[in-house]
């Protein structure tokens, strides 16, 4: 999924590139975790997340638990699980 928070998200909030490339891998794993319903679910948690000001990359894991939260228990596990590694590569720092 292609969505850069700096452009499809008209905001106040300064996101790094690094940060809008680690959103969009953590929306697609959430959307295929969400089913339907998912897309609407992910954009609140983001526009809540911005609101939030927590848009570093430390503020990251906010977003993470804000979309686990969104998802049933079986899917929250395998969600947080990819998450992680996808935060790991942000702080070893290899994102793609």
């Amino acid at each position: 999924m292609q969505r850069s928070a700096s452009t499809t998200h008209p905001t106040p909030h300064k996101i790094l590139p690094v940060v809008t490339r680690v959103i969009e891998q953590l929306d697609k794993v959430f959307l295929e975790r969400s089913g339907a319903g998912g897309q609407a679910r992910l954009e609140l948690v983001f526009q809540r997340w911005l609101s939030s000001g927590k848009t570093s990359p430390s503020g990251l894991r906010h977003y993470v638990n804000a979309l686990a939260e969104q998802l049933d228990e079986r899917e929250r596990k395998e969600f947080s699980v990819r998450a992680e590694r996808i935060l790991l590569h942000l702080q070893s720092g290899y994102v793609s």
